[in-house]
């Protein structure tokens, strides 16, 4: 078999992309006359070298070439011999063959490439498989992998080079996903963008898809819709009033001065203090961070798809009107790379749906506000997300209200209060983590007064010390109580407890005041 350098994953490992690809790639876009995702360029571009490769190989090894025992051969010719993997020789001599029954035929003797000698027939004017044999077949013997199979395999890492490169590129110009060519945009000026920005005002900032904000801007008849498309594309792209905020293919543009304000920056509660040190935490409290599954602490692992996630609401995002988009979250979110996307989200209660806005930069979900005003919602509360068919219903687990003992958080002389009291409870709690908060507005000072996790345990752990009649504390539930003060991840307030000394740990996650 001739050994293919495409075939191999060193090859594509070490893969850029050169000039002759690059005006490949340009051919390409050229003769579509439509952008081209990333995706169908690189396998394109692989395929490319795949067919140089193969035009190589059919140059190295003509048939001229090829080695067959009915051949004559000369001293100093070199041969290919197919049959043994395509190795290579130059004929050293050529003798007379010595055998009756056969008839005449040469010998010819060949110095291989190998740096041994090696004899074959020549002159051998008989049935041979070798002579009925066509030897170019032999060329493409073999499990061969094609173009979408080496895409499969390599493609993630080769598309990030052609990116790179096409990004350095002037001929070559991004259009939110795709890519075009800049000769062939049509000319969007500034008074287009302005007219595209008032279409926007009217429809209340958007989102509204490209072909739409087309049929008021006017742009040359003669120009072909899709590369009108393109060519808006890129203008609104470049121009700082424009989101470009769809989940699919079809970009879709928003005003972004008409974004809500939650969605340009970050909401005051969700802004999170850290802790200030290095503190090695046990494997209890490793394992509970875990599985509080805060967005803070999403990290770099994949999430796996999911259709259904049960989580609990904290402080921070009832009074913010958001969703952390933790890992549980982002397995039944779609996927995309924009910093802002607006999805439609359905109460399954109330069969009500809202725009809420999925914010990349801060790993949040804004949109919700009106309906954590329901006193049924409460810190603590289990929420279900759920995802059908691209589409997202939103709930908690319901039932019957009752008349319960439960914790309620107040602000007193500047300070975090805590008692037990009765409540009506409508839905299911985590016992633990559960802080009935009756004005979430009178802890909007507390938390700009409250930037330290370290304080705010301190001031946390005796309120809630004192509703236990052994006096221990919960991680879990200081992990709640501390974030009814200040924006804390779970590492973050277990390390401020572990570090201050003052605490000792009793079993389970238990927490008690030391002996000082």
């Amino acid at each position: 078999m001739i050994h293919r350098q495409t075939q191999s994953s060193d090859y594509w490992s070490s893969f850029a992309l050169t000039q002759d690809d690059a005006e490949f790639l340009y051919g390409l876009v050229l003769e579509a006359g439509s952008p081209k995702r990333l995706a169908e360029l690189t396998q394109a571009v692989m395929g490319h070298r795949i067919e140089q490769e193969n035009a190589a190989l059919r140059r190295q090894y003509t048939s001229d070439k090829f080695y067959q025992p009915k051949k004559n051969y000369t001293a100093g010719e070199d041969i290919v011999f197919p049959a043994l993997k395509f190795a290579t020789g130059r004929v050293a001599g050529v003798r007379k063959g010595i055998n009756p029954d056969i008839g005449d035929f040469d010998v010819i003797a060949v110095e291989m490439n190998g740096g041994f000698k090696r004899e074959f027939a020549a002159n051998f004017n008989r049935h041979h498989v070798l002579n009925e044999q066509d030897p170019t077949t032999l060329m493409d013997e073999g499990r061969i992998a094609t173009p979408e199979e080496l895409y499969a395999q390599y493609g993630e890492s080769v598309s990030q080079v052609v990116n790179a490169a096409l990004e350095q590129n002037s001929e070559f110009i991004r259009v939110g996903e795709e890519w075009f060519l800049r000769a062939m945009m049509a000319d969007v000026n500034v008074g287009h963008l302005n007219l595209a920005e008032a279409v926007l005002d009217v429809a209340g900032g958007g989102p509204l898809t490209t072909d739409v904000i087309l049929r008021d801007l006017g742009l040359p008849p003669d120009v072909a819709g899709n590369v009108q498309e393109a060519s808006l594309n890129a203008a609104l792209a470049g121009d700082a009033r424009f989101d470009e905020v769809s989940l699919g293919d079809a970009p879709a543009w928003f005003l972004r001065r008409l974004e809500p304000a939650e969605v340009r920056e970050m909401p005051a509660s969700l802004r999170a203090a850290r802790f200030q040190g290095n503190v090695t935490l046990g494997d209890d409290l490793e394992a509970l961070a875990r599985e509080l599954d805060d967005e803070l602490e999403f990290g770099a692992a994949p999430v796996e798809p999911a259709d259904h996630a049960s989580f609990t609401l904290i402080f921070p995002h009832k009074r913010a009107g958001t969703l952390g988009w933790s890992r549980k979250v982002a397995a039944v979110l779609p996927e995309f790379s924009k910093p802002r996307v607006p999805i439609r989200l359905k109460d399954r209660a109330g069969n009500k749906e809202a725009t809420v806005w999925l914010v990349r930069d801060g790993r949040y979900l804004w949109g919700l506000g009106d309906w954590f005003r329901s006193p049924d919602i409460q810190p603590g509360s289990q929420i279900d997300l759920t995802r059908s068919e691209g589409h997202w219903t939103i709930d908690f687990h319901r039932h019957k209200p009752r008349r319960e003992w439960v914790r309620v958080a107040t602000v007193r002389d500047g300070r975090l209060h805590l008692e037990t009291a009765q409540r009506a409870v409508s839905g299911d709690v985590d016992d633990l983590q559960s802080v009935f908060v009756d004005d979430p507005r009178a802890f909007d000072g507390l938390h700009e007064r409250s930037r330290d996790v370290a304080h705010a345990v301190r001031e946390a752990f005796p309120e809630i010390a004192k509703l236990s009649p052994q006096g221990n504390v919960h991680a879990r539930t200081l992990y709640a109580v501390v974030n009814v003060i200040v924006r804390a991840a779970p590492r973050d307030v277990f390390s401020a407890l572990v570090a201050s000394g003052a605490y000792v740990q009793v079993g389970d996650n238990y927490w008690h005041l030391g002996d000082h």
